[in-house]
């Protein structure tokens, strides 16, 4: 527990140091930082909408999990997150452990970085569409290239460069279209995914 807590808070510290060091060049002040990367308050509708695009996406992966058994072989290795847990077994101390890397160390710290920089300057440069767009791709291929060290199952690899670079899309509307720019709701749906994702696999199935 204390190892996940301290791998989130460094996680946070190295994947927010780029955008300070850029705000602080580009605006030669500290003033604004949190509203510039989207660290603010968002609206129930776009949490609750969050809420629910995640839930619906979560969905077919666990799907997947249960009918595919190639699948779900990768998904419960203990090299991958959903597997780890699944072999760490059921514990008061497992499920605080999970949701400091589903709410904290995953989804936090990559909505900071992805949807708070890297969405935010590509959009503001390119324009809403093709901005966010990028951003989702990008998304995606990080994702692909970590699950690249765990298997070669071409049909995983697929589903773990298209399900982040959709869900990575749907964020970034979210917060730009729905939220004022607030990275909240993705926040709410990148955590609650994990949450779904890890525990179904981990603990249910």
């Amino acid at each position: 527990m204390i190892t996940h807590l301290t791998d989130f808070l460094f996680q946070l510290v190295a994947l927010s140091f780029i955008p300070f060091l850029v705000f602080l060049i580009k605006k030669k002040t500290l003033k604004g930082f949190f509203n510039w990367m989207g660290l603010k308050k968002s609206n129930t509708r776009a949490n609750l909408m969050a809420l629910l695009v995640m839930v619906i996406a979560a969905t077919p992966l666990i799907l997947l999990s249960v009918i595919n058994q190639e699948f779900w072989e990768i998904m419960t290795d203990p090299k991958t997150v959903t597997g780890y847990f699944r072999a760490q077994g059921f514990s008061t101390s497992t499920v605080i452990s999970l949701l400091i890397v589903a709410v904290l160390k995953t989804s936090l710290t990559e909505e900071i970085f992805f949807r708070g920089f890297v969405a935010k300057r590509l959009i503001s440069v390119t324009g809403f569409r093709v901005g966010n767009t990028i951003q989702a791709i990008i998304f995606g291929a990080v994702h692909l290239l970590i699950f690249l060290t765990i298997t070669s199952n071409v049909l995983f690899l697929c589903v773990m460069l298209i399900f982040p670079t959709v869900t990575s899309y749907f964020k970034g509307y979210l917060n730009e279209k729905m939220a004022d720019g607030s990275i909240i709701p993705g926040w709410i749906a990148h955590g609650s995914g994990n949450i779904i994702a890890y525990s179904t696999i981990g603990f249910i199935l």
